[in-house]
C-alpha cells in the first residue's frame, strides 16, 4: 500500500508539471486561489455538507471572548465535554460517544494539520491551542471526517487560526476578572509590499486560580503564546500562495490530579488539600507550518504541507503513597483509611513506611510530530454528471520519550518534605511511530441529488522500548476504511442527508498485535435553512466491534499506555439545532439559538477488566462519561452600539463507572446548569469595550471525580474587556 501513497503523490506532482505546461493557456484573473487552510469553510458551507458539520466563525468566538475550549465547543450538537480544572487547561472532548479523555479519540487539528503531541504514539492531548488565538473552529461529525485520520470514530475538530491582512492591521485586547485573571492580546498585521504580508500575535494569558491552600501556595496559571504567519504569494503563471508559520507556547500551572472528598466538597468545593502543594504542570510547545496551495485552472487546486511539532512537558505531581491502596479508594471510603485521608488533608504527619510516605512523581515527557500533506482535488463532468474528486496523502512520524521520577515526602506540619532517598524511575520508556495515510473520495453531483463516496487507508508501524527492562515491544497495522454520504436539497431551504462509514481509531505502538478500535458508523439528517431560520436533526448509530480503553497515570493497576479491549459498544443519539433571527423594533434584533443532545449507550458483553474506568462490566451497562442529556441556549440582543447575551448550558448528570442501576449508585458526575451573561458596547469601528460574567448563578457541581477525587468547576467569574482594532 506504501506503492498506492508513492503513486498518488507521483500523480500529483504529474499533475502540476502538466499545469505548469499549460500556464499562460489558464492564468486568468478570474481565477481565484483559496488558502487551504479550513476543512468545511463558513457556515453556510457546513449546511451543504453532504454529513454533519458545524462552524462557529470569529463573530461568535468574539462575542462570547472564551479562554477555555470546552466552553466554546459545548454548544455544539454530538460534542460532549468533561470538566478537569474549571479553565480548560488540559481538553477532555469527545464526540459522537467518543470517549472525552483527553480528547484522544478524535482528530485535532489546527489550519488542516495534526495538534496533537504524538497523535499516534500517545493520542492524549496535553497540547491544544490558546482558545483566544482562534478564529473559527470547524467540527465534523459525519462520513466527511475519515478525512482526517487517524481518529475517526468520532470527528474531528480544526482551529483556524486567524490570515494574513490584506492590509495593515493592529488590534489589543485586554482584559481583567476575578481571581487575578488577565489577558493580553496584541496582533499586528504588515503589508511587506502588494505580494506579501505578515502577521504577528502575542498573548499573554493568567490566573491567580479560585482554589486555596492553607499554607498560601498558589494555584493559578500563567501561559503565553508568540506566532508570526508569513503570507507570499508568488508573481508566477499560476496563481499560488505560501504560507509559513512559527509559534511558541509556554505554560507554568499548578494543577493537580488530587481532587477531595465528597464531604470535603459539600463544605468547600475550591480547598485544596496540603499534599497537593508541590504539584506544577511546566510546557513548552514549537510549531513550525509550511502551506504551499497552486491552482493551475478553475477546476483544479493542489496543496502541500509541511509541519513539525515539538512539546515538552514536566508535570510534578501527587500520584499516592508508595504503597498500598489507590488515591481514589481513600477519598471515597475516608472512614476505612482515615490516617491516610488526614495525611493528604496535612492533619496528620506521615511516619517512615511506605504506606505513608507521599508518592510525588515528575511526569517527565518529550514528543516530536513530523509530516508532510499533499492533497488535490479536481472538478469535472462526466456522462453529464458533475463531479469533485479529492485525494489527500499524508507521511507522518512522531514519538513521545517518558521518563517519570518518583519522589518520596513526609507530611510534616501540614508540609511535605523530601525523605532524601533517591528511588528508581516508575517509566522510562520510548514509542514512536510511523503512518502512511491515503483518502480518496468523489463527489457526485446530478441536479439536487449529491452523492460522496470515500475511502482512507492507513498502514501504521509503531514500537515501544522500555528502558527498565529492555523490552521491545511493536504493532503494525492495516486498516482500509470505506464511507458514503448523500445529500437530496428538495428545495433551496430544505435537504435531508445520511451516511456510513467504518470508523477506526489506533491501538498503541506497543500494543503487540491488539486489534484497534472499530466500528460502523450511520446517520440521518435533515436541514431547513432561510434568511431567518435553520433547523437541524440528526440521528446517529455507532456500532462498535472492539471499544478500546488506554491507561493513564490517573488510572490505577495498569501501565502507561497499555490498552484494554471493551468489547463490542452500541451508542446511539439524536441531535438538534436550530437558530433564529427575528427584529426588535426599528433598529435592533434578537438572535436565538437551541441545541439538544440526547445519547444512549450499552456494552454488548460482560467481563471483567484490570481497567479502572472499566471493571466489572454487565452487559447492558450504560458507558462512563456519556450524559443522556446536553442542552444550551443562546439569547443575543442587539441595537445600536449596545449588544447583550444570555448563555443557558446544561448537562445531565453522568456516571464515571459503567452501570444500568441508578447513576447516583457509583461514582457519578452530577448534572449541571449555567448561565454566561454579557454586554458589549462599541464606542466606535475601533474601540469596544465588554462585561462577562461567567457562570452567573454561581451554581457548583462535581463535574468528575477523575484524576482523583470530586472536582469542582468554575466559580462565578466576572471580567471587564477592552478592545481596539484598525
Amino acid at each position: 500500500m506504501i506503492k498506492i501513497a508513492i503513486r498518488s503523490c507521483a500523480a500529483i506532482v504529474a499533475c502540476a508539471t502538466a499545469c505548469v505546461s499549460h500556464a499562460e493557456q489558464v492564468r486568468n484573473d478570474s481565477v481565484q486561489l483559496i488558502e487551504e487552510t479550513v476543512v468545511i469553510g463558513d457556515r453556510d458551507d457546513a449546511r451543504r455538507v453532504a454529513g454533519s458539520g458545524a462552524v462557529l466563525n470569529q463573530l461568535q468566538l468574539d462575542l462570547a471572548d472564551h479562554t477555555d475550549l470546552h466552553q466554546i465547543v459545548a454548544s455544539v450538537p454530538g460534542v460532549y465535554v468533561r470538566q478537569e480544572d474549571g479553565y480548560g487547561l488540559r481538553p477532555n472532548i469527545g464526540i459522537r460517544g467518543a470517549t472525552t479523555d483527553r480528547s484522544q479519540k478524535i482528530t485535532m487539528m489546527e489550519d488542516g494539520i495534526l495538534i496533537g503531541p504524538a497523535p499516534y504514539s500517545a493520542p492524549a492531548a496535553y497540547y491544544v491551542p490558546n482558545a483566544a488565538r482562534i478564529h473559527a473552529v470547524e467540527i465534523l461529525k459525519g462520513p466527511a471526517a475519515i478525512k482526517y485520520g487517524p481518529h475517526t470514530v468520532g470527528g474531528a475538530i480544526n482551529f483556524v487560526t486567524a490570515p494574513v491582512p490584506d492590509a495593515n492591521a493592529m488590534a489589543l485586547d485586554v482584559s481583567l476578572g476575578s481571581d487575578g485573571y488577565m489577558k493580553t492580546q496584541a496582533e499586528l498585521g504588515m503589508r511587506l509590499n502588494q505580494r506579501m504580508g505578515i502577521l504577528v500575535d502575542v498573548m499573554d494569558y493568567r490566573s491567580d486560580g479560585f482554589k486555596e491552600l492553607d499554607n498560601g501556595k498558589g494555584t493559578g496559571f500563567t501561559r503565553n503564546d508568540f506566532n508570526i504567519k508569513f503570507k507570499w504569494e508568488p508573481r508566477s503563471a499560476l496563481p499560488s500562495v505560501l504560507t509559513m508559520k512559527v509559534g511558541f507556547a509556554a505554560e507554568d500551572s499548578d494543577e493537580t490530579y488530587l481532587g477531595l472528598a465528597e464531604s470535603d466538597f459539600a463544605a468547600d468545593p475550591d480547598q485544596r488539600y496540603a499534599a497537593s502543594e508541590l504539584d506544577g504542570f511546566e510546557s513548552e510547545h514549537l510549531q513550525l507550518h509550511v502551506n504551499y496551495s497552486l491552482k493551475p485552472n478553475a477546476d483544479n487546486d493542489l496543496n502541500i504541507k509541511a509541519y513539525h511539532n515539538r512539546f515538552t512537558r514536566a508535570w510534578t505531581k501527587f500520584d499516592g503513597f508508595l504503597s498500598g491502596t489507590a488515591p481514589q479508594n481513600i477519598l471515597q471510603r475516608t472512614n476505612l483509611y482515615q490516617r491516610q485521608f488526614n495525611i493528604l488533608r496535612g492533619l496528620v504527619d506521615s511516619r517512615s513506611v511506605d504506606s505513608e510516605i507521599v508518592d510525588v512523581t515528575n511526569n517527565d515527557r518529550d514528543f516530536a510530530s513530523t509530516g508532510l500533506q499533499l492533497s488535490s482535488q479536481t472538478r469535472h463532468a462526466l456522462f453529464g454528471i458533475d463531479q469533485s474528486l479529492a485525494v489527500n496523502v499524508r507521511f507522518h512520524r512522531d514519538e513521545v520519550e517518558r521518563n517519570h521520577k518518583q519522589r518520596g515526602y513526609l507530611m510534616t506540619d501540614g508540609r511535605l518534605l523530601f525523605d532524601g532517598i533517591t528511588r528508581t524511575a516508575k517509566t522510562n520508556n520510548q514509542a514512536e511511530t510511523t503512518a502512511v495515510s491515503v483518502s480518496v473520495s468523489n463527489e457526485f453531483q446530478a441536479g439536487a441529488l449529491t452523492v460522496s463516496p470515500g475511502v482512507r487507508f492507513e498502514q501504521i508501524t509503531g514500537e515501544v522500548e522500555n528502558f527498565l527492562t529492555d523490552a521491545l515491544t511493536s504493532n503494525d497495522q492495516t486498516e482500509v476504511m470505506p464511507g458514503i454520504s448523500a445529500l437530496y436539497e428538495a428545495t433551496d431551504s430544505i435537504n435531508v442527508f445520511a451516511g456510513v462509514y467504518k470508523g477506526f481509531s489506533p491501538a498503541g505502538p506497543g500494543a503487540d498485535g491488539r486489534e484497534p478500535e472499530k466500528s460502523t458508523n450511520y446517520e440521518l439528517g435533515f436541514r431547513f435553512n432561510n434568511e431567518d431560520l435553520g433547523l437541524e436533526s440528526v440521528a446517529f448509530y455507532s456500532d462498535y466491534s472492539n471499544l478500546l480503553g488506554r491507561c493513564r497515570v490517573s488510572d490505577y493497576g495498569c501501565t502507561v499506555g497499555e490498552e484494554f479491549s471493551g468489547g463490542a459498544v452500541e451508542i446511539m443519539g439524536a441531535e438538534l439545532s436550530a437558530n433564529l433571527s427575528t427584529p426588535v423594533g426599528e433598529l435592533g434584533s434578537l438572535a436565538t439559538s437551541f441545541t439538544y443532545t440526547y445519547t444512549e449507550s450499552s456494552f454488548e458483553e460482560s467481563f471483567l477488566s484490570t481497567f479502572s474506568q472499566f471493571g466489572i462490566v454487565k452487559a447492558g451497562d450504560e458507558l462512563p462519561y456519556l450524559p443522556e442529556h446536553i442542552a444550551a441556549l443562546g439569547l443575543t440582543l442587539a441595537a445600536g452600539p449596545i449588544e447583550g447575551n444570555i448563555d443557558f448550558k446544561y448537562q445531565s448528570e453522568m456516571r464515571e463507572e459503567p452501570g444500568q442501576d441508578s447513576i447516583s449508585d457509583g461514582l457519578f458526575a452530577e448534572s449541571i446548569t449555567t448561565v454566561d451573561l454579557g454586554l458589549r458596547y462599541e464606542f466606535s469601528d475601533a474601540l469596544t469595550a465588554q462585561l462577562l460574567v461567567r457562570n452567573a448563578a454561581d451554581e457548583r457541581a462535581i463535574v468528575a471525580h477523575r484524576p482523583f477525587g470530586a472536582r469542582p468547576n468554575l466559580p462565578r467569574t466576572v471580567i471587564f474587556r477592552m478592545s481596539y482594532k484598525i
